[in-house]
């Protein structure tokens, strides 16, 4: 073979194989490209839903809390507030303070 018709036939069938690889394999590459970034997009949603689950967990404790804490403060300020605790009060401070 003549070495001056070796390079142009190398060269077309680079050319040649190049257009057929892409051809063929784009398609695919972008189905595998698009299955990747539905993976990634699936992650992202369970990764919300759990940090919402986790926050709506965290604001339940803290609403216990908060109504515990209503609780007894409503508790302290009836005990407060009774008669029996104003009449106690007076016979403390009455004969001495008079």
């Amino acid at each position: 073979m003549d070495p001056d018709a070796v390079a142009p036939l190398i060269f077309s069938m680079t050319l040649v194989l190049s257009i057929a690889g892409v051809l063929i394999l784009r398609p695919l590459v972008k189905r595998l490209g698009d299955l990747i970034e539905a993976t990634a997009h699936e992650k992202r949603v369970k990764a919300k839903d759990e940090e919402l689950a986790r926050l709506t967990e965290i604001v339940g404790r803290l609403t216990d809390r908060i109504e515990r804490i209503e609780d007894r403060q409503d508790f302290t300020e009836r005990i407060l507030a009774s008669p029996e605790r104003t009449e106690s009060r007076a016979r403390l401070s009455g004969p001495t303070d008079r």
